[in-house]
């Protein structure tokens, strides 16, 4: 049952992965920098 869970989450975080901000470390430029830096604010009008 380990074995299942250790893989139904290790898919699951794959799955989920495009869609998080993590992607930009593939692209190597400001990896670090961007993993650190506040989330941009977006105002309603």
């Amino acid at each position: 049952i380990l074995f299942k869970l250790h893989l139904f989450i290790g898919l699951t975080i794959f799955l989920i992965f495009p869609f998080t901000r993590l992607v930009h470390i593939w692209s190597g430029f400001a990896a670090i920098g961007y993993l650190t830096r506040a989330y941009q604010l977006v105002r309603a009008r």
